[in-house]
């Protein structure tokens, strides 16, 4: 079996020094040594095209991490494994899942709540979980493998990983719908998962600048909204966690009124039927476009690569990240 190992930095490729967390290049490919050297039936090919924290992960960072898969055959791997920092995993998850779409290869991401040499760290576990995914044959396209506080790896699909929530390590995918586990060397399943196809044409692709052109709001209190400029693509609102806004003031509704006097469409994240508050009737009023259920990040990612011609696409593919 040949996998492709791709080291971006981040935890997982770290280590600990006078209490601080940094990158180390001689470090990157420790996961590699932790291995069983006794598996000779594992062939890794390892490359690392960029070295940082996750959080200071930008776009053409994660252009970059495009070009260097591209520049392989993937036709030549079963699988390739990108080692990446947790804080931004699901940004770049959800970038590869529409770069490469269902591509036969599967592409898994791995990475790390503590360091490798902390006894606490999930991320060898991790490593071992996308390796036994890959050696099932039952994925194709982008995941992710991440073991929370069980003692198996769950299998994310790229596009559904959320947000952590604050001061959790722990990961979870929209609507907790797992692709499947693997449970010691087994994958197992999820039966009620339904696939679609998702990704975007390269031809409908702008190569991603280093800051994003995308305003992606989430709400809070006493909310005020920033000037829309020139620059600005389109506009991504987060609701609450019921698919509301603050209709209730003029800021919402001036804001709407900006955004169409300057051409820049505006969507909302976050809202499913079945939660009819009055504030949302004013959301067709204010031309806000809501998107189905998906991860606001994979939604913030899609409208980020698509051309500005293409913003409607989003709505095209959006069945990939449902259930």
């Amino acid at each position: 079996m040949k996998i492709l190992t791709v080291f971006t930095g981040g935890t997982i490729g770290s280590t600990k020094s006078d209490g601080v967390i940094s990158p180390d290049s001689g470090n990157s490919y420790k996961l590699l040594e932790m291995y069983p050297q006794n598996d000779k039936k594992v062939e890794f090919t390892a490359v690392q095209p960029l070295n940082t924290l996750s959080e200071n992960m930008n776009g053409k960072f994660l252009t970059q991490l495009y070009k260097c898969l591209s520049s392989y055959d993937l036709s030549e791997f079963d699988g390739v494994i990108v080692a990446h920092g947790t804080d931004t995993l699901q940004y770049t998850s959800a970038y590869l899942s529409y770069a490469f779409g269902l591509c036969k290869t599967p592409i898994v991401l791995v990475s790390a709540n503590f360091p490798l040499e902390d006894e606490r760290s999930n991320g060898f576990h991790n490593f071992c979980g996308a390796i036994e995914f890959i050696r099932s044959g039952k994925g194709r396209g982008v995941f992710v493998s991440y073991v929370n506080c069980e003692c198996f790896s769950d299998i994310h699909r790229g596009t559904k990983v959320v947000q952590h929530t604050a001061y959790s390590d722990e990961l979870y995918s929209i609507h907790n719908n797992l692709f499947g586990k693997i449970n010691g060397k087994e994958f197992i399943e999820n039966q009620s998962y339904i696939e679609h196809k998702d990704e975007i044409s390269m031809s409908d692709y702008t190569e991603l600048e280093e800051k994003s052109d995308v305003l992606y709001l989430r709400p809070y209190v006493g909310m005020t909204y920033p000037q829309i400029t020139q620059e600005t693509k389109a506009i991504l609102l987060e609701g609450y966690h019921s698919g509301t806004l603050n209709t209730g003031g003029n800021e919402l509704t001036q804001f709407c009124l900006d955004a169409e006097k300057c051409g820049v469409p505006v969507f909302l994240t976050g809202a499913e039927q079945g939660f009819f508050y009055e504030s949302k009737l004013m959301f067709e009023k204010l031309k806000i476009n809501v998107l189905p259920p998906a991860s606001p990040i994979a939604m913030y990612m899609k409208l980020w690569m698509l051309k500005k011609d293409r913003l409607n696409d989003v709505y095209l593919s959006c069945g990939g990240d449902l259930y």
